[in-house]
Protein backbone atom coordinates (compact mmCIF):
# COMPACT_ATOMS: atom_id res chain seq x y z
CA UNK A 1 0.00 0.00 0.00
CA UNK A 2 1.76 3.59 -1.08
CA UNK A 3 1.63 5.62 1.96
CA UNK A 4 0.39 9.39 2.19
CA UNK A 5 0.90 12.60 4.38
CA UNK A 6 0.84 16.24 3.66
CA UNK A 7 4.00 18.31 4.66
CA UNK A 8 4.06 21.34 5.63
CA UNK A 9 4.52 24.45 2.54
CA UNK A 10 2.11 21.86 0.47
CA UNK A 11 3.90 19.54 -1.62
CA UNK A 12 3.57 16.48 -2.77
CA UNK A 13 2.55 14.10 0.16
CA UNK A 14 4.64 10.95 1.90
CA UNK A 15 5.05 9.21 4.69
CA UNK A 16 1.21 8.69 6.42
CA UNK A 17 -2.55 7.72 4.65
CA UNK A 18 -4.49 9.99 3.68
CA UNK A 19 -6.49 11.99 0.79
CA UNK A 20 -5.26 15.38 -0.40
CA UNK A 21 -5.03 15.61 -3.67
CA UNK A 22 -5.63 13.43 -7.03
CA UNK A 23 -2.67 11.25 -7.09
CA UNK A 24 -3.55 10.22 -3.16
CA UNK A 25 -6.99 10.17 -3.72
CA UNK A 26 -6.27 7.43 -7.18
CA UNK A 27 -3.81 5.38 -5.25
CA UNK A 28 -6.44 5.08 -2.18
CA UNK A 29 -9.15 3.89 -4.37
CA UNK A 30 -6.67 1.41 -5.90
CA UNK A 31 -5.31 -0.02 -2.49
CA UNK A 32 -8.52 -0.37 -0.97
CA UNK A 33 -9.36 -2.19 -3.92
CA UNK A 34 -6.24 -4.03 -4.05
CA UNK A 35 -6.44 -3.50 -7.82
CA UNK A 36 -3.33 -1.54 -9.73
CA UNK A 37 -5.43 -1.87 -13.05
CA UNK A 38 -8.42 0.40 -11.86
CA UNK A 39 -5.64 3.89 -12.98
CA UNK A 40 -7.15 3.57 -16.23
CA UNK A 41 -10.40 4.13 -14.90
CA UNK A 42 -10.19 5.92 -11.86
CA UNK A 43 -10.97 9.55 -14.19
CA UNK A 44 -14.62 8.11 -14.46
CA UNK A 45 -14.95 7.18 -10.74
CA UNK A 46 -14.26 10.60 -9.69
CA UNK A 47 -16.46 12.39 -12.06
CA UNK A 48 -19.26 10.16 -11.01
CA UNK A 49 -18.50 10.84 -7.13
CA UNK A 50 -18.48 14.43 -7.39
CA UNK A 51 -21.27 14.88 -9.83
CA UNK A 52 -22.90 12.44 -6.75
CA UNK A 53 -21.55 15.30 -4.16
CA UNK A 54 -23.02 17.83 -5.63
CA UNK A 55 -26.57 16.66 -6.86
CA UNK A 56 -26.82 14.96 -2.85
CA UNK A 57 -25.61 18.36 -1.32
CA UNK A 58 -28.47 20.83 -2.81
CA UNK A 59 -31.06 17.41 -2.39
CA UNK A 60 -30.03 16.60 1.12
CA UNK A 61 -29.74 20.81 2.03
CA UNK A 62 -32.60 21.80 1.72
CA UNK A 63 -32.21 23.51 -1.58
CA UNK A 64 -28.75 25.15 -0.43
CA UNK A 65 -25.19 24.36 -0.96
CA UNK A 66 -22.33 24.82 1.51
CA UNK A 67 -20.21 27.01 2.49
CA UNK A 68 -17.10 25.70 0.92
CA UNK A 69 -18.88 26.11 -2.45
CA UNK A 70 -19.62 29.93 -1.83
CA UNK A 71 -18.20 32.14 -4.58
CA UNK A 72 -18.72 36.01 -4.42
CA UNK A 73 -19.57 37.39 -7.61
CA UNK A 74 -20.01 41.20 -8.57
CA UNK A 75 -21.86 41.79 -12.50
CA UNK A 76 -23.47 44.92 -14.07
CA UNK A 77 -26.69 44.52 -15.84
CA UNK A 78 -27.19 44.91 -19.74
CA UNK A 79 -28.98 47.02 -21.58
CA UNK A 80 -31.90 44.39 -22.07
CA UNK A 81 -32.56 43.93 -18.41
CA UNK A 82 -29.95 40.88 -17.78
CA UNK A 83 -27.45 39.55 -16.66
CA UNK A 84 -24.77 36.62 -16.95
CA UNK A 85 -24.19 33.91 -14.15
CA UNK A 86 -21.15 33.68 -13.29
CA UNK A 87 -18.76 30.79 -13.99
CA UNK A 88 -19.72 26.99 -12.30
CA UNK A 89 -23.46 28.96 -11.05
CA UNK A 90 -25.32 25.97 -9.49
CA UNK A 91 -27.63 28.27 -7.29
CA UNK A 92 -28.25 31.84 -5.53
CA UNK A 93 -27.38 32.20 -1.73
CA UNK A 94 -28.13 35.74 -2.22
CA UNK A 95 -27.97 39.22 -4.22
CA UNK A 96 -27.50 42.70 -3.48
CA UNK A 97 -28.65 45.68 -5.91
CA UNK A 98 -26.54 48.97 -4.95
CA UNK A 99 -28.76 51.71 -4.88
CA UNK A 100 -27.77 55.62 -4.18
CA UNK A 101 -24.86 54.33 -1.86
CA UNK A 102 -26.80 51.86 -0.17
CA UNK A 103 -27.42 47.78 -0.62
CA UNK A 104 -30.04 46.42 -0.84
CA UNK A 105 -31.03 42.86 -0.90
CA UNK A 106 -33.11 41.15 -3.85
CA UNK A 107 -35.62 38.80 -3.65
CA UNK A 108 -35.32 35.35 -5.42
CA UNK A 109 -38.15 34.33 -7.10
CA UNK A 110 -38.70 31.66 -10.43
CA UNK A 111 -38.88 33.50 -13.85
CA UNK A 112 -42.43 32.70 -14.26
CA UNK A 113 -43.13 35.16 -11.26
CA UNK A 114 -40.77 37.70 -13.02
CA UNK A 115 -42.72 37.35 -16.32
CA UNK A 116 -46.18 37.53 -14.55
CA UNK A 117 -45.63 39.90 -12.16
CA UNK A 118 -43.53 42.16 -14.69
CA UNK A 119 -44.67 41.60 -17.75
CA UNK A 120 -43.86 44.73 -19.04
CA UNK A 121 -40.20 44.47 -20.13
CA UNK A 122 -38.64 48.13 -20.69
CA UNK A 123 -36.90 50.23 -18.39
CA UNK A 124 -39.32 49.56 -15.48
CA UNK A 125 -37.38 51.07 -12.58
CA UNK A 126 -34.96 49.93 -9.92
CA UNK A 127 -34.60 45.63 -9.43
CA UNK A 128 -36.65 44.06 -6.35
CA UNK A 129 -36.64 40.40 -7.24
CA UNK A 130 -33.93 38.04 -9.05
CA UNK A 131 -34.50 35.33 -11.17
CA UNK A 132 -32.57 32.94 -13.52
CA UNK A 133 -33.28 32.22 -17.15
CA UNK A 134 -31.65 30.16 -19.02
CA UNK A 135 -27.79 31.10 -18.57
CA UNK A 136 -28.46 34.47 -17.09
CA UNK A 137 -30.54 36.15 -14.06
CA UNK A 138 -33.81 38.57 -15.04
CA UNK A 139 -34.81 41.09 -12.72
CA UNK A 140 -38.17 43.08 -12.11
CA UNK A 141 -39.00 45.65 -12.46
CA UNK A 142 -37.03 45.46 -16.03
CA UNK A 143 -34.12 47.69 -14.85
CA UNK A 144 -34.41 51.18 -15.95
CA UNK A 145 -30.32 51.52 -15.61
CA UNK A 146 -26.92 49.30 -15.85
CA UNK A 147 -27.17 48.53 -11.73
CA UNK A 148 -24.14 46.72 -10.02
CA UNK A 149 -25.62 43.07 -8.40
CA UNK A 150 -23.07 42.18 -5.76
CA UNK A 151 -23.77 38.64 -4.37
CA UNK A 152 -22.68 35.08 -3.27
CA UNK A 153 -23.26 31.75 -5.34
CA UNK A 154 -23.12 28.09 -5.30
CA UNK A 155 -20.23 27.06 -7.49
CA UNK A 156 -19.80 23.96 -9.45
CA UNK A 157 -15.61 23.69 -9.89
CA UNK A 158 -13.69 22.18 -12.39
CA UNK A 159 -13.59 18.53 -11.85
CA UNK A 160 -9.96 17.36 -9.97
CA UNK A 161 -7.87 15.85 -12.52
CA UNK A 162 -4.14 15.39 -13.07
CA UNK A 163 -3.77 18.87 -14.26
CA UNK A 164 -6.15 20.43 -11.67
CA UNK A 165 -5.08 18.28 -8.46
CA UNK A 166 -7.00 19.95 -5.89
CA UNK A 167 -10.29 21.46 -5.29
CA UNK A 168 -12.69 22.12 -2.36
CA UNK A 169 -13.85 18.56 -2.33
CA UNK A 170 -10.09 17.30 -1.51
CA UNK A 171 -9.54 19.80 1.22
CA UNK A 172 -12.71 19.57 3.05
CA UNK A 173 -14.18 16.84 2.71
CA UNK A 174 -11.78 14.07 1.36
CA UNK A 175 -12.98 11.11 3.42
CA UNK A 176 -16.14 11.98 1.67
CA UNK A 177 -15.42 11.65 -1.63
CA UNK A 178 -13.51 8.91 -1.35
CA UNK A 179 -16.83 7.36 -0.34
CA UNK A 180 -18.36 8.61 -3.22
CA UNK A 181 -15.51 7.40 -5.45
CA UNK A 182 -15.21 4.26 -4.06
CA UNK A 183 -18.85 3.39 -4.92
CA UNK A 184 -18.67 4.15 -8.37
CA UNK A 185 -15.74 1.72 -8.52
CA UNK A 186 -17.67 -1.11 -6.63
CA UNK A 187 -20.44 -0.39 -9.20
CA UNK A 188 -17.54 -0.75 -11.97
CA UNK A 189 -16.11 -4.39 -10.09
CA UNK A 190 -19.39 -5.13 -9.64
CA UNK A 191 -18.73 -5.70 -5.82
CA UNK A 192 -22.28 -5.80 -3.79
CA UNK A 193 -20.86 -5.92 -0.24
CA UNK A 194 -18.34 -2.89 -1.40
CA UNK A 195 -21.43 -0.90 -2.68
CA UNK A 196 -23.22 -1.18 0.66
CA UNK A 197 -20.43 -0.47 2.73
CA UNK A 198 -19.37 2.44 0.86
CA UNK A 199 -23.05 3.75 -0.14
CA UNK A 200 -23.75 3.74 4.17
CA UNK A 201 -20.21 5.34 4.87
CA UNK A 202 -20.66 7.58 2.49
CA UNK A 203 -24.50 8.65 3.70
CA UNK A 204 -23.37 8.80 7.10
CA UNK A 205 -20.40 11.37 6.70
CA UNK A 206 -22.26 13.61 3.81
CA UNK A 207 -25.32 13.96 6.70
CA UNK A 208 -22.93 15.21 9.49
CA UNK A 209 -21.08 16.97 7.41
CA UNK A 210 -24.38 19.00 5.88
CA UNK A 211 -25.40 19.19 9.95
CA UNK A 212 -22.33 21.04 10.90
CA UNK A 213 -22.21 23.59 7.73
CA UNK A 214 -26.06 24.17 8.87
CA UNK A 215 -25.36 24.15 12.58
CA UNK A 216 -22.33 26.89 11.33
CA UNK A 217 -24.76 28.58 8.92
CA UNK A 218 -27.42 29.55 11.23
CA UNK A 219 -24.75 30.49 13.99
CA UNK A 220 -24.35 33.93 11.74
CA UNK A 221 -26.13 37.01 12.16
CA UNK A 222 -29.16 37.68 9.31
CA UNK A 223 -28.28 39.08 6.60
CA UNK A 224 -29.49 42.85 6.62
CA UNK A 225 -29.22 46.63 4.36
CA UNK A 226 -26.04 48.02 4.86
CA UNK A 227 -25.44 51.54 4.43
CA UNK A 228 -22.86 53.27 1.68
Amino acid sequence: MTIFVKPAGGGTPTGVAGVYDYNSLKQAVQDWFARSDLGNWIDYFIQMGEQKIYRDVFALNQGSGVKPMEMAFTGTIATDGTMALPDGYLGLKNAVVNLDGNSFQLQRRNAEFIFTQFAFRGAGGSPEYIARQGSSFIFGPSPDGPYTITGIYWRKFPQLTVVNTTTWMTDTIPTILLAAVNGAAARFNKDGESLQMWDAEYASQLRDFLLADRAEEQSGSAFAMVAG
